[in-house]
């Protein structure tokens, strides 16, 4: 009997601890995310983040190896909330049209866009930066996995608008890949004030113009 109430406590201690060592985690993370956000991800630093957080360096350090890592898990989060919108965007239960589906998709990143500029900025960051050589392997590999999901939304679009006639290209990822960096470009260019005065036009109006274009480019594409 005392054995049990021994062995019960023991583990009543570590699953109390590991709560804790989550909510540290999410802690961490939470202020992180004010940071970088508020700062910029190049300005802020892990010292910055420690003081927010209510915490050492070194604490942070113990969840977190490096500044990247941590980005990484806040781009996480980031893609997760893109892939929820893309997923309900496409409305699988729904019986929709390839066409309406594409433009739904393209809509709705257009809104991840203006609602989450944030997270934008950071996808684009860590595009863009040294940040697979200053994380650990498996966190990159679930980035790239996660952005390979969000992408297989556009996909499955183009495979139906194949199927229907609406696109000829042979290579759904590609032309799915075409979609996406079409729709990114434009968000990029008017991103910069300067380019957004030379281009003279809203981004809503560009955004759309850019949506038909791609879409009736890839239908006029044959199939071999």
């Amino acid at each position: 009997m005392a054995d049990r109430a021994q062995s019960n406590g023991q583990r009543s201690t570590a699953l109390r601890r590991e709560r804790e060592k989550a909510q540290r985690r999410d802690d961490i993370l939470r202020a992180a995310k004010e940071i970088f956000f508020t700062r910029g991800f190049h300005t802020a630093t892990v010292d910055d983040v420690a003081v927010a957080a209510e915490v050492s360096k070194g604490t942070v350090y113990l969840y977190f190896d490096t500044k990247e890592t941590i980005l990484a898990h806040l781009l996480l989060e980031g893609l997760n909330a893109l892939i929820a919108d893309l997923q309900a965007a496409f409305a699988e239960g729904e019986a929709l049209d390839a066409g309406t589906r594409l433009r739904r998709i393209a809509a709705a990143y257009l809104e991840f866009f203006q609602t989450s500029p944030d997270y934008y900025r950071l996808i684009m960051a860590f595009d863009r930066g040294q940040f697979q050589a200053a994380i650990d392997p498996g966190v990159y590999q679930t980035v790239l996995a996660r952005s390979l999901r969000g992408l297989e939304w556009v996909e499955r679009a183009v495979r139906q608008a194949q199927t229907e006639g609406l696109i000829g290209a042979v290579d759904p990822r590609e032309a799915a890949s075409v979609l996406w960096a079409g729709l990114n470009g434009v968000l990029v260019l008017l991103s910069h004030p300067l380019r957004a005065e030379i281009v003279a036009t809203d981004l809503e109006a560009l955004y759309g113009t850019m949506t038909e274009v791609l879409i009736n480019g890839l239908g006029q594409q044959t199939v071999a």
